[in-house]
């Protein structure tokens, strides 16, 4: 994703537009693989003030996961805010940068880690393909939201904290 600011530049403290759509193959999230489904679409504005480009918008795509219940393929629309300072580089010495600060030459900025920080950090902790999901089976693996087995029925004799429960359920104090 780079993002050409010679108007910027020639116009500086003037806020310049911009509009770009890449697509993305895949990334790791929290273990997992996530696939960008849809292109990721930024809009925004930057504007250039002596050695620094301040970028505003709006990121925004569709990303593939693992449900953590089932497994089966989870979808989750993304809408991520971008507001990020670039500091320009120019080589002679080494500025020491905020964290929240990226760097640049010439004029051609960079975007991607920028953009794909910011889609990320919106992702919940675990994809879930519905709000419902009753996942897998942990002694047969079924796939408990299209089938069912027998080994439910047997599952709180078979549970080392069954008995943890019925004590909860009992009205003595724990």
């Amino acid at each position: 994703m780079k993002l050409d600011i010679t108007r910027g530049i020639q116009n500086k403290g003037i806020e310049v537009a911009f509009e770009f759509q890449e697509d993305w193959a895949e990334d790791s999230w929290n273990g997992d693989v996530v696939r960008f489904c849809a292109p990721v679409t930024v809009t925004g504005t930057y504007m250039l003030t002596d050695e620094t480009v301040v970028i505003r918008g709006i990121a925004e795509t569709v990303i593939e996961g693992p449900c953590a219940r089932c497994l089966e393929s989870a979808h989750m629309p993304v809408h991520a805010k971008i507001a990020e300072a670039f500091v320009r580089d120019s080589g002679e010495t080494i500025l020491p940068l905020d964290e929240e600060q990226y760097r640049y030459q010439g004029h051609i900025l960079d975007l991607y880690e920028a953009v794909r920080t910011a889609l990320l950090l919106e992702l919940p902790t675990r994809f879930l393909c519905k709000e419902d999901c009753k996942g897998l089976c942990p002694v047969c693996g079924t796939n408990l939201n299209y089938n069912t087995c027998s080994c439910q029925k047997d599952l709180p004799r078979r549970n080392p904290f069954s008995a943890l429960a019925a004590m909860l359920n009992e009205d003595e104090e724990v």
